[in-house]
């Protein structure tokens, strides 16, 4: 269950979406709720080739609370049509998979719930929140992509979660990948590889700061990678500020291929679950400047493998790229540390791991 109705896809799409797959692999039948998308997205496509069936459900036909099951499920939905041994719920935060985890516990079907990301400034009010802890304390484990998430999780629902559990998530270079040296340049090359959606991934403080006199002095770009709904209002403010150092490259697929023209990561997040462009710059040899939120600093040690900025402000952010200039000649370094920690603390398999949780909860292992 996919309870994502936001976008087609995203960071905890491609996580689900990779269990699945590997569920099915293993010779289970696997059926794969997710909203219908005007066109069917490509990761989705992949399951039905692979022999999963997808069960699409339709638009709201009036607004609901977010965290509500889907009118499409209310009389008698995908649970009722295919009565699964274990329902796997992903989240791409940790509420808005409330109403589904309460429609398992009324149908009496095991679950778990995967959480991707939580908000410091977003908290649930009570009536949201305490159902929440009576649903999460019925699942048959929770899982967040990071500690943080978890333990923010628990003081939100005021909880603790005694089957929580943190889980990997994929990524998109080899876990024994060698980097190489970025082509030389005597500009800092700074790349922000990110959904543009200013409210979780802060590109409005990054660019307020790059506004700043001395950064506009200096020999610094920054490439926007990524896109999102918010790609042509972030276009307007680099012009608005006359950021002539900030391009937009859009997505690209090849990510070890945005390392080789780029020095390092800046990502000043608002909120996070673990991000997966971490883990890979990391692996590819590149230090990160990131926010201290939820997982970015998992691999990220301040003056050692990146460089963190205390909060979400533009001064904390504003410090912590200062630090990285005035250390400009020692990125190499640093992501040679930020690798080293990659490779010790990022599971070179993590869906194969989570399937495997599954399928101890199953009783199959």
């Amino acid at each position: 269950m996919s309870a994502n109705e936001t976008a087609p896809a995203g960071a905890s799409e491609t996580t689900w979406t990779a269990v699945a797959s590997g569920l099915r692999s293993r010779g289970f039948d696997v059926w794969c709720s997710t909203r219908h998308w005007p066109q069917v997205p490509a990761h989705l496509q992949r399951l039905s080739a692979a022999g999963c069936v997808l069960a699409f459900r339709s638009q709201d036909p009036v607004q609901r609370e977010p965290w509500e099951l889907p009118y499409a499920e209310r009389d008698h939905g995908v649970i009722e049509l295919c009565r699964p041994r274990l329902v796997v719920l992903s989240q791409g935060d940790n509420w808005e998979g409330l109403g589904w985890m309460e429609r398992c516990v009324e149908l009496g079907v095991p679950f778990v719930v995967v959480s991707n990301s939580a908000s410091d400034w977003f908290w649930p009010e009570d009536r949201v929140a305490l159902r929440l802890a009576d649903a999460y304390r019925a699942a048959e484990a929770t899982y967040f992509v990071s500690r943080q998430n978890r333990e923010l999780t628990e003081l939100q629902i005021g909880h603790r979660l005694d089957n929580g559990a943190v889980t990997g998530f994929p990524y998109k270079v080899p876990h024994d990948f060698e980097p190489v040296a970025p082509t030389p340049s005597p500009t800092l090359r700074l790349a922000c590889v990110a959904r543009l959606n200013p409210p979780s991934k802060g590109q409005d403080v990054l660019f307020r700061v790059l506004a700043r006199r001395k950064w506009r002095e200096r020999a610094v770009s920054v490439s926007m990678f990524g896109e999102g709904p918010h790609e042509q209002v972030l276009r307007r403010l680099a012009a608005l500020l006359e950021l002539d150092n900030v391009s937009f490259p859009g997505h690209v697929a090849d990510i070890p291929g945005i390392w080789r023209d780029h020095d390092a990561l800046v990502l000043p997040s608002r909120e996070e679950g673990f991000p997966a462009v971490i883990v890979e710059a990391a692996l590819c040899g590149r230090p990160a400047v990131v926010t201290d939120v939820a997982g970015n600093t998992v691999l990220v040690r301040d003056g050692h493998s990146g460089f963190v900025a205390e909060s979400t402000t533009e001064p904390a952010l504003d410090r912590a790229l200062e630090d990285a200039w005035n250390r400009r000649s020692e990125l190499a370094e640093l992501g040679h540390n930020a690798r080293a920690l990659a490779r010790e603390l990022v599971s070179a398999d993590p869906t194969r791991e989570f399937e495997d949780a599954v399928l101890r909860i199953l009783g199959d292992d």
